[in-house]
């Protein structure tokens, strides 16, 4: 699985449990194959890996001292439209659909349904009597989402400070604080196989591993992906941005192609109201409305290469938002965001304070010559990550 990926323009692999880092250390490069479950080290020593990262909805903030992994409410506008439509399923359920049966035995056999009315008021009681059985697991996805809510109120996001060249994790019920050099966080990627009942299933996880020396422990991250491509582009940003100063800001191609300027509203790393927004200047966009400084008739539009008009895109996006309930998702999400997160200790917001650029820390001379190598290896020789971390010495 892992022995042709890491090429350039390659992506492929992935994840799951914890392995042992204590008693077996692992290196950058080593793979580890127990069961199902194959594993790819990308650090300690967090070398070059060539990987195009993810986009910035993977972090909760990020500048010039610190980026932030965790404490964002993405993904809950999606929730909001779930929940909707599980909404109009049990309105279709203990509604529509005795007024449509009811009205389709009307119209087709009137014989059998001499009093209409009578009929479908006694079809509604009883159809609704049945979609009361939907409220329970509808409470249930509700009651999930507002406890997910609650949960992320009272988790710490991890820190990486890469002028400190540190990386700090606070404990959500002792909240005791651990830092921990970044050269020694231990990262990698799992790619975890299994057999259900509906056909073979795959997982993919990134996961870090936290060293604790004072108590001789260690603080696992495990943050699942949908692919390997996810889990490997969120170790990239996270690395190209203690060890380069990247920050993830860069622009969805589509969104560039639309002339979308990443500004404001669009580098919230949340989602709320202004979502919703957003969403609707994307929409009127696709109908392509504007030229881009020019106003050209549908034969110059054609003959100059513009797409033609069209108000379809905004009327479905309109329609789509009415079966959602307009703007429910999009306060659901503000909702949430507005819930907030524990405050950091002060030890740490002290600690996540911008250093004068003289006393910030500098890679050690290991990883200095060993990210040369394997970025010459692999982009010069053509070799994968794991050939080239070998040729680095590094496993």
């Amino acid at each position: 699985m892992f022995k042709g990926m890491f090429r350039r323009k390659n992506k492929s692999v992935a994840t799951e449990p914890a392995p042992d880092i204590r008693s077996q250390r692992p290196s950058a490069g080593e793979i580890r194959v127990k069961g199902l479950n194959e594993t790819l080290f990308l650090s300690p020593l967090p070398v070059y890996t060539g990987q195009s990262q993810s986009s910035r909805r993977n972090f909760s903030q990020m500048n010039d001292t610190y980026l932030e992994l965790g404490g964002s409410n993405r993904g809950m506008v999606e929730q909001g439209k779930i929940l909707a439509a599980g909404i109009w399923m049990l309105l279709f359920s203990a509604f529509i659909a005795p007024v449509l049966i009811i009205t389709y035995g009307v119209v087709f056999y009137p014989e059998n349904f001499p009093t209409p009315f009578k009929d479908l008021a006694m079809a509604v009681q009883v159809f609704s009597g049945y979609t009361l059985l939907g409220i329970l697991p509808f409470g249930a996805y509700v009651y999930g989402m507002i406890s997910s809510v609650y949960e992320a109120a009272k988790t710490y996001p991890v820190r990486f400070n890469r002028q400190r060249r540190e990386v700090c994790y606070v404990d959500d019920k002792t909240h005791r604080v651990l830092i921990v050099p970044w050269e020694s966080v231990v990262a990698w990627v799992a790619n975890t196989q299994g057999v259900t009942s509906y056909g073979a299933t795959r997982q993919y996880t990134l996961g870090m591993g936290l060293e604790d020396e004072e108590q001789d422990t260690v603080q696992f991250l495990l943050l699942p992906q949908p692919s390997d491509a996810h889990s490997l582009g969120m170790w990239a940003s996270i690395r190209n941005y203690m060890e380069d100063g990247q920050l993830v800001d860069t622009l969805n191609p589509m969104l560039a192609a639309m002339g979308l300027i990443a500004t404001g509203d669009r580098l919230k790393p949340y989602e709320g109201l202004h979502t919703f927004e957003l969403e609707r200047e994307d929409a009127r966009r696709r109908c392509h409305m504007n030229d881009v400084g020019a106003d050209l008739s549908a034969k110059e539009r054609e003959r100059f290469g513009y797409p033609k008009r069209s108000p379809w895109p905004l009327r479905f996006w309109y329609i789509r938002r009415v079966l959602v309930f307009w703007k429910m998702p999009y306060l659901l999400a503000e909702w949430g965001h507005r819930k907030g997160r524990p405050t950091l200790p002060e030890s740490v917001q002290a600690w996540s304070q911008p250093l004068p650029p003289e006393q910030w820390a500098k890679p050690s001379a290991a990883l200095v010559k060993a990210n040369k190598v394997v970025k010459e290896a692999m982009d010069k020789k053509g070799l994968t990550f794991v050939e080239a971390c070998k040729a680095a010495g590094l496993h």
